[in-house]
C-alpha cells in the first residue's frame, strides 16, 4: 500500500519538462540561382524560461551533420560553415530566442534542423532549404537543350570540314582554321556553362563564349568553304547564300538573347526564348546549307556522267560507266 502510494505522489508532484516551441515561420526558404548578400534560416524561440544565454545549447544540423553550435556555459561557438559566409549567433539574440542562421553566400540546399536547450528543457525545428529554377538554360533540362544545339552545329561543321578537306586553296584553309578556332571556342564555352544552383559570372561567361564566336567562326567558314568551291550552279549558289544569310540573322538573335540573359537574375522568359530560337533556327539554316552543297555535288556528278556519255565514241563496244559519287567530287 505505501508503494502505491509513494508511486502517485512522484507521479502528482513528478517534475515537469517544458518543450521549448518555435514561432511559426516559414520552414521551406526557397532561393533562386541569383547570388544574395544574405540567406537567412528562421528560428525564434517563444516560451524561454530563464534570460539568460549562459545556459542555453544551440546545434544547428545539416543533413545530419553539425554545421554550428554554441554553448552557452563556456561561451563557445563552433562554426563549420565559414566557407558559406555563416554567422555566429550573438548572445543577446540567443537570450532573446532568436537562433537563426545568417549567411552571407548562398549555402548549399537541403534540410537544416535547429536543436535548442534551456536546462533540462528541449525543442527543435526543421527547416527545408531549397533552389528554385525561374529559367530554363540554367536549369538541367535547358542546360541540356542548349548544348544539345550546339553539338548539332559542331556536327555540321565538322560534315562541312570533311567535305572540302581535300581542298588546299587559300580560302578552304582560313575556313579549316577559322573552323577549328569556333569549335574549340565551343569546347570552352560548355566546360564553363555547367549545371549548377547559382547564376553565377562564370556561367555566364561560358554561355556567351559557346554561343556568340563559335557561331560567328561557323558562318564565315561556310562562306570560305562556298566561295572556293566555286558553284556554277545558280540554284544552288542561291540557295547556299540564303542559308549562310539566315546564318547571320539567326546568330544576331542568339547574341541578342545571351546578352540579354546575362543582364538580369533570373533572365526574363522573353530572353530565354530569344536564345533558343536563334540557336536552333541556326542549326536548322546549318543543316540547309549542308543540304545545298550537296545538292550541287550531286548536279555535278551527273553533269559528269552526261559529258561522259557524249564523248563516248558511238561504235565502241567498250560501256561508259560512271564512277560513284565521291565525298571529294
Amino acid at each position: 500500500m505505501i508503494f502505491y502510494v509513494f508511486l502517485l505522489s512522484f507521479y502528482v508532484f513528478r517534475p515537469v519538462v517544458l518543450q521549448l516551441n518555435y514561432e511559426k515561420r516559414e520552414e521551406n526558404v526557397r532561393i533562386n540561382q541569383c547570388p544574395t548578400n544574405q540567406t537567412i534560416l528562421p528560428a525564434r524561440v517563444i516560451n524561454l524560461q530563464k534570460d539568460n544565454w549562459r545556459v542555453m545549447l544551440v546545434t544547428w544540423k545539416h543533413d545530419n551533420e553539425v554545421i554550428y553550435s554554441f554553448n552557452g556555459e563556456l561561451n563557445l561557438h563552433v562554426n563549420k560553415y565559414e566557407q558559406f559566409g555563416l554567422q555566429n549567433c550573438q548572445n543577446e539574440k540567443i537570450q532573446a530566442g532568436d537562433v537563426s542562421l545568417y549567411f552571407s553566400k548562398t549555402p548549399p540546399d537541403g534540410e537544416y534542423t535547429c536543436e535548442t536547450t534551456e536546462l533540462s528543457t528541449e525543442g527543435s525545428k526543421k527547416v527545408h532549404m531549397q533552389f528554385v529554377m525561374e529559367w530554363l538554360c540554367i536549369s538541367s533540362p535547358g542546360i541540356i537543350t542548349i548544348k544539345a544545339l550546339l553539338l548539332v552545329v559542331s556536327i555540321c561543321e565538322i560534315i562541312f570540314f570533311w567535305k572540302y578537306l581535300h581542298k588546299t586553296s587559300g580560302r578552304f584553309i582560313s575556313g579549316y582554321c577559322i573552323q577549328i578556332i569556333g569549335i574549340i571556342l565551343l569546347a570552352v564555352g560548355l566546360c564553363l556553362f555547367q549545371n549548377g544552383n547559382l547564376w553565377n559570372p562564370l556561367q555566364k561567361a561560358g554561355l556567351v563564349v559557346a554561343v556568340c564566336p563559335p557561331l560567328l567562326c561557323f558562318l564565315i567558314s561556310d562562306v570560305l568553304f562556298i566561295c572556293g568551291s566555286k558553284i556554277k550552279n545558280t540554284r544552288a549558289r542561291i540557295g547556299c547564300f540564303c542559308c549562310c544569310g539566315l546564318q547571320f540573322l539567326f546568330w544576331l538573335i542568339a547574341t541578342v538573347g545571351a546578352i540579354m540573359c546575362i543582364q538580369d537574375c533570373p533572365p526574363s522568359i522573353t530572353s530565354q526564348i530569344v536564345l533558343i530560337v536563334g540557336i536552333l533556327f541556326y542549326t536548322i539554316a546549318e543543316s540547309g546549307d549542308i543540304c545545298c552543297c550537296s545538292y550541287y555535288c550531286w548536279l555535278n556528278h551527273k553533269e559528269g556522267c552526261s559529258n561522259q556519255m557524249v564523248n563516248a565514241t558511238p561504235n565502241s563496244n567498250n560501256a561508259v560507266e560512271c564512277e560513284p559519287l565521291s565525298t571529294k567530287s
